[in-house]
């Protein structure tokens, strides 16, 4: 006997519910689904129920229950119910394969235009003489575009031009995923910014072995070669190197910029992009260059050799000499395997400066790769910053370092650096050094939080010495 709710509940749930129930609409959660939705949900609708157009807050109708677990009758025909999102009754069922042989509403949308179509079609559900490819959403995107995107398409599909609001068609998509059929010849439709079908095959890897027209390009004049190239997918015999996109960027270019092994026999490391980069210079920062690679004086337009780059990285070769060749701002091959820590055991110039009196001993100081018995903290830039700032503002300095007392141009002490971030030695007691604005280490600790808990006890005053 059915007394409360609960009762309600698990007779809607069994099919239990007397022939003469009539409480389809009695709300059973804290969204508003009904009695009616619990019934449909598990198939124990009676035969003459038509209240499919009840709904819980959120839109969802009784019927879209019963679509989605396959419990519509034969002869429902309400497929246009829809909740908040616009979602359809229909849009359900075809989610889990319940739409009828005879269904043909293939139009009916949601509120971002995807139509029962585009849902069908991803679950690869379409009935064989399906031809509404062209149904769109919101975005342009037709149904044709979803096949693609799964491997859906059948076999005799020949619209491949069908774009969508960027211009990418149907075999821009197939193209990514490798499912063009072997006999494809449309490999210029472009998208609007010129890319083309072989543009997004290239970079996949997924153009065909006799595949030939590398010279395509987009609107940036970047050419189906150059994607092949960033993908790693050009063929082994492949020779049109020089192609260039509108900075003069070649394939070449593109394929050393990546990590590509360019081919043991490639010899055209002076291929030049407009600001002057040539191949050599992509490759060395990369460390790609042959062991009998001799141009390392070549220039880019600020100055920058191939050295400069291979040095970065520590690719320049055991014998390398010329260490004190300067770009454009006087930063040496030296000043640039600083950076990385790759500079010579026995160097020894750390006083180059480039053109702002940054010295090589700065640029190695800023990330911990100064040698442990260096000695030349003096060392300072236009600014009066020297290499004891540096390394005090990376908490690089030695444990048994004593200049705290060095200045800039401003009087900003290495000590005042050290304290700042926090990377004064748990013994300093030079707390009253000042600035030439009279502000102290101690003042510049307490600041920032990084006073010592021994001395928050006494007020530090601007300009005077420690607890006077």
């Amino acid at each position: 006997m059915i007394k409360n709710i609960s009762d309600i509940l698990m007779a809607a749930k069994t099919g239990q519910l007397p022939a003469n129930f009539d409480k389809w609409n009695l709300k059973v959660d804290s969204i508003s689904r009904t009695v009616a939705h619990v019934a449909a949900r598990n198939g124990h609708l009676p035969d003459n129920f038509d209240k499919w157009n009840l709904a819980d807050k959120n839109g969802r109708t009784v019927a879209h229950e019963a679509a989605e677990y396959g419990h519509l009758p034969k002869n429902f025909d309400q497929w246009n119910l829809a909740d908040k999102n616009g979602r359809t009754v229909a849009h359900a069922a075809a989610d889990f394969g319940h739409l009828p042989k005879n269904f043909d509403q293939w139009d009916l949308a949601d509120n971002r235009g995807w139509t029962v179509a585009h849902q069908t079609v991803q679950n690869n559900r379409l009935p064989e003489e399906f031809g509404r490819w062209e149904l769109t959403d919101n975005y342009g995107w037709t149904a044709a575009h979803v096949a693609a995107e799964y491997g859906h398409l059948p076999k005799n599909f020949d619209r491949w031009h069908l774009a969508d609001n960027n211009g990418c068609t149907v075999a821009h998509i197939a193209a990514r995923h490798g499912h063009l059929p072997e006999n494809f010849t449309r490999w210029e439709l472009a998208d609007n910014d010129g890319r083309t079908v072989a543009h997004i095959a290239a970079r996949h890897g997924h153009l065909p072995e006799n595949f030939t027209r590398w010279e395509l390009a987009d609107n940036d004049r970047q050419t189906v070669a150059h994607e092949a190239a960033r993908g790693g997918n050009l063929p082994k015999d492949f020779d049109r190197w020089e192609l260039a996109d509108d900075n003069g960027f070649t394939v070449a270019h593109v394929a050393a910029l990546y990590d590509r092994k360019l081919p043991e026999k490639f010899d055209r490391w002076d291929l030049t992009a407009k600001g002057g980069c040539t191949v050599a210079h992509i490759a060395a920062r990369g460390g790609h260059l042959p062991k009998s690679f001799t141009g390392w004086n070549w220039t880019d337009n600020k100055g920058r050799t191939v050295a400069h780059m291979a040095a970065i990285g520590g690719h320049l070769p055991e014998n390398f000499e010329h260490w004190n060749w300067a770009d454009s701002k006087g930063r040496t091959v030296a000043h640039m395997a600083a950076i990385g820590g790759h500079l010579p055991k026995n160097f020894e110039h750390w006083e180059w400066t480039n053109n702002l009196g940054w010295t090589v001993a700065h640029e190695a100081a800023i990330r911990g790769h100064l040698p442990e018995k260096f000695s030349q903290w003096k060392l300072a830039d236009k600014k009066g910053r020297t290499v004891a700032h540096v390394a005090a503002w990376g908490g690089h300095l030695p444990k048994n370092f004593d200049r705290w007392d060095l200045a800039d141009n401003k009087g900003w002490t290495v000590a005042h650096e050290a304290a700042r971030e926090g990377h004064l030695p748990d013994k300093f007691s030079q707390w009253n050094l000042a600035d030439n604005e009279g502000q102290t280490v101690a003042q510049v600790a307490a600041k920032n939080g990084r006073l010592p808990e021994t001395l928050r006890k006494k007020p530090v005053r601007r300009g005077t010495s420690l607890g006077r």
